[in-house]
């Protein structure tokens, strides 16, 4: 049972995620996978899959801000 609210819980990010950054869903979903807010996600330990999807999409576009800012290493 948890593991479908986890995912549903995933879902709605990424839709929203999707609506907020003008992408598609597929490369919000990329972005969610890719980001380094996943793996505190799924870490049991760390409450973050506790917060309101506002606010981990929140999170997410600020890491995406972030790494936009920084300059490409060649």
């Amino acid at each position: 049972m948890l593991d479908v609210l986890i995912w549903n819980k995933y879902a709605r990010v990424v839709t929203k995620l999707s609506k907020r950054l003008g992408v598609s869903q597929l490369e919000a979903l990329g972005l969610f996978y890719n980001s380094r807010l996943f793996p505190l996600l799924t870490d049991e330990s760390y409450p973050l899959i506790t917060m309101g999807d506002t606010y981990i999409v929140n999170e997410l576009v600020n890491e995406i801000m972030d790494n936009k800012k920084k300059p490409i290493k060649h």
